[in-house]
């Protein structure tokens, strides 16, 4: 199965996890598939191919869809950043015979993720019920998230006193910003996908009725804005930053951003400082063994350059303002 030179863990280990054999395609430097050497590449044989939407932002899909037609391989579309947007005149996941998403991301809910077949006819996994307690959690925890994010009106006051003892309890922050996202290792993305896929782990449990009640509810309209507006004021304001650059300045009409993609000069130096500091910062440094180096492949350095900066829709302008003045204090050592 042929995978992008930039890549987490988590995309590379179920296929391992299943006696699979990843080969690694370099990308260009807007993110895309380097097309002469996937062409290459599916003309040996590869019987499947992983596209992702990086950072939620939609990349050209018609070239990618013609070569999988041409070498009879099955195109997955990975839309895990990317719920939202359309490219080439279609929606995200209207490319791949198989498209993946994920419900987290985009809406408060702490389960979900999205498998969707192009083709009828298909063998379909038979999906485990899930009971009434199960849609209680999930309620209970996007209560949480809301009360987190302050978004709750009246319960942020009521119940935001308990989640701040529980969380002192933890050693975990309580402000939505501070909360740290981060890659995992690949020691643990190998052991989690390889849980997954045991054989007394099938079937795959249905998601919560709960969680896709929330996500109808979830204001698609609002999300889209808000992403956007969050992605387009972090450019704005970093692209002063002497040490670092936006790798991408305008999110554009139709996509709705996972994160904000960070080019940093040195950032070996400030990587650790940066993550401590509460910024919603990770990146795709720990690469899969055997990666392989490819003649103008952006994937190698963007996996130790590129910061995945936060741009939830939940964001308020403080927040922005905070991780703004972190990164401009950490990076360019300006004043706080």
């Amino acid at each position: 199965m042929l995978v992008p030179t930039y890549h987490c863990p988590t995309m590379v280990a179920p296929i391992v996890a299943l006696g699979g054999e990843p080969v690694f395609y370099p990308i260009d430097e807007s993110g895309s598939p380097q097309l002469e050497v996937l062409e290459t590449l599916l003309r040996a044989g590869a019987r499947a191919l992983i596209v992702p939407h990086y950072f939620g932002l939609p990349r050209p899909m018609r070239a990618v869809r013609t070569l999988c037609d041409t070498y009879h391989t099955a195109l997955i579309e990975d839309c895990a950043h990317a719920f939202f947007g359309r490219v080439e005149g279609r929606g995200i996941g209207g490319w791949g015979d198989f498209a993946i998403a994920s419900l987290t991301k985009f809406f408060p809910v702490t389960e979900g993720g999205c498998l969707i077949q192009r083709q009828t006819g298909l063998n379909t996994a038979s999906l485990g019920r899930r009971g009434h307690t199960v849609s209680l959690k999930v309620i209970a925890d996007a209560i949480e998230l809301g009360v987190m994010h302050q978004r709750l009106g009246g319960l942020n006051q009521l119940l935001g006193a308990a989640y701040r003892a529980k969380y002192r309890r933890r050693g975990s922050p309580s402000q939505a910003y501070l909360a740290r996202t981060e890659s995992p290792t690949l020691e643990t993305a190998v052991r989690r996908a390889k849980a997954d896929f045991a054989d007394e782990s099938l079937p795959f449990r249905r998601i919560a009725a709960a969680a896709w009640h929330l996500v109808r509810m979830g204001g698609a309209g609002r999300i889209v804005a808000k992403r956007q507006a969050n992605f387009n004021w972090l450019a704005a304001r970093l692209s002063t930053l002497s040490g670092a650059r936006p790798l991408v300045r305008q999110a554009g009409d139709e996509s709705a951003p996972y994160v904000f993609p960070l080019w940093v000069d040195e950032p070996e130096r400030v990587y650790q400082s940066v993550r401590t500091s509460g910024v919603p910062v990770f990146r795709w440094d720990d690469r899969w063994p055997g990666t392989p180096r490819w003649p103008g492949d952006a994937g190698e350095a963007w996996s130790h350059h590129v910061f995945q900066i936060g741009c939830h829709q939940d964001l308020r302008p403080q927040d922005l303002e905070w991780i703004a003045g972190t990164l401009e204090q950490i990076i360019d050592g300006r004043p706080a």
